[in-house]
């Protein structure tokens, strides 16, 4: 299946005038679980797959950003399942690391850890991200190569990243850059997710099965002819 996948970097090295960023919050420790997620390899922050046609669409929303001096910055495209049903363990356990309670007070101050998966913020079956079809990502400035202000960060688990959530509690300049990346993101044939403003699924499905390849350093370049 590993034919089914490319390597979204690459590609966007090739089509855009400004590559795609990458750098995949779950293969470091600096995500809500506060450690590494099975599946990610460590030294493979930056490899971004995803099926083709959900791919190319992706080029054409950084070319046409590309245009208003922004950019992509992924943070997670395709997840293994052994990572889906790592959340799901983890979710299940107690917390008492200290930089997994560092890492709770960043992504979900408000709500437990048990509560992530009823309140629809961390997937504990199977995953729209294991078809290699959903991607989240947010908003550079390819000017200064740093992220915009999005109202919250990715992966913060609250009413506060709803893509409806009202300029009065996150600001103009946020509220403006959520509806930038929202309306370029559907006019690729992307569909947002009502609970986080980053999560978007393409309007087309190329695999069946979810997926449960492992993401590591030799997938680098995958499906991008040179």
């Amino acid at each position: 299946m590993k034919h089914k996948l490319i390597d979204v970097i690459k590609l966007s090295q090739q089509d855009c005038q400004h590559p795609i960023q990458c750098q995949l919050a779950y293969a470091t420790k600096d995500n809500f679980l506060g450690r590494i997620v099975n599946g990610y390899h460590p030294d493979a922050p930056h490899i971004c797959l995803m099926t083709r046609s959900a791919a190319e669409a992706l080029c054409d929303v950084q070319n046409a950003l590309n245009k208003k001096q922004l950019g992509l910055f992924v943070f997670d495209s395709y997840r293994p399942l052994r990572a889906v049903k790592d959340f799901k363990e983890w979710m299940s356990q107690p917390s008492n690391d200290e930089h997994e309670l560092a890492r709770k007070k960043i992504h979900y101050p408000n709500v437990e850890k048990t509560q992530l998966a009823a309140l629809g913020y961390v997937c504990d079956d199977v995953s729209n991200h294991c078809f290699g079809d959903t991607i989240d990502l947010s908003l550079m400035d390819i000017r200064s190569g740093k992220l915009i202000d999005m109202g919250a960060c990715f992966d913060y688990f609250d009413e506060l990243s709803f893509p409806t959530t009202p300029v009065e509690k996150i600001g103009l300049e946020a509220h403006r850059n959520r509806l930038i990346l929202t309306e370029a993101m559907q006019a690729a044939g992307y569909q947002p997710y009502d609970k986080e403003y980053w999560h978007f699924t393409y309007h087309k499905r190329e695999v069946e099965m979810p997926l449960d390849i492992e993401i590591t350093p030799e997938l680098a370049g995958l499906g991008v002819v040179t």
